[in-house]
């Protein structure tokens, strides 16, 4: 169901073009969502991409916005930790530390 949902989602056949589904007991039309027009699906009305190919697509378009999260992401890492070991210092450093607090 998963992997239907996703097929669905990026409108492809099958790996590298619909044409794939035919070595996988699949002889007279592919499965219902490698077409837009699920009641009348068969190879020549299928979508001709695979999922394979509309994902390299996808991610060589958007390859620099992609870069560009995890370049974000990386770097509030990177000032978590750095604020994280500034905090650590300053509370070693602070007098009160060594000296218990009165309750």
């Amino acid at each position: 169901k998963q992997w239907y949902q996703r097929r669905v989602a990026i409108t492809a056949g099958g790996v590298n073009k619909t044409t794939d589904w035919k070595d996988y007991n699949h002889p007279l039309a592919p499965p219902e969502s490698c077409c837009e027009d699920q009641t009348k699906c068969n190879y020549s009305t299928a979508y001709q991409d695979g999922c394979f190919t509309v994902i390299n697509t996808f991610v060589n378009h958007n390859a620099k916005y992609i870069g560009f999260g995890v370049l974000g992401v990386a770097l509030v890492e990177l000032l978590g930790m750095s604020l994280a070991c500034y905090l650590r210092t300053f509370i070693i450093k602070r007098t009160e530390y060594l000296e218990p607090h009165a309750a």
